[in-house]
């Protein structure tokens, strides 16, 4: 499910996503070329603000700082991705992970929250 829900999805070239995906687009979501998302993903540029316990949460708004993937990325199964998150180019995001905040190029993460356990090239030549 492609949802823009007032703000924008881009999709590079190349692409291939799976189903049972949801990418959502409140803050701006960017995917880059040659990406590839397995099953089961979801994607949400947004999250909730909760910072005031007199006021329901459903009235406190959204962050939407969006979410940047670029050239170049494998996201595994079921892979959560949270709002401000940049998986920068050459990631692989192992199944099951959460993603926030910034990866570096070429990382292999995994995790909840997930954490960098190798790069490209490295892990496949340990096995």
């Amino acid at each position: 499910m492609l949802i823009p829900y007032g703000g924008a999805i881009s999709i590079g070239d190349d692409f291939s996503l799976n189903p049972y995906s949801v990418l959502y687009g409140h803050g701006g979501l960017n995917i880059g070329n040659s990406v590839r998302i397995a099953a089961g993903c979801v994607i949400v540029p947004a999250n909730h603000v909760f910072n005031d316990p007199h006021t329901a949460i459903r009235n406190q708004g959204l962050t939407k700082l969006g979410i940047a993937i670029e050239d170049d990325v494998w996201i595994g199964a079921n892979v959560t991705i949270l709002d401000g998150a940049h998986i920068s180019r050459g990631c692989v995001i192992a199944a099951g992970s959460v993603v926030r905040g910034r990866t570096e190029s070429f990382g292999v993460y995994a995790g909840v929250p997930a954490r960098m356990i190798g790069r490209r090239g490295e892990i496949e030549s340990a096995m």
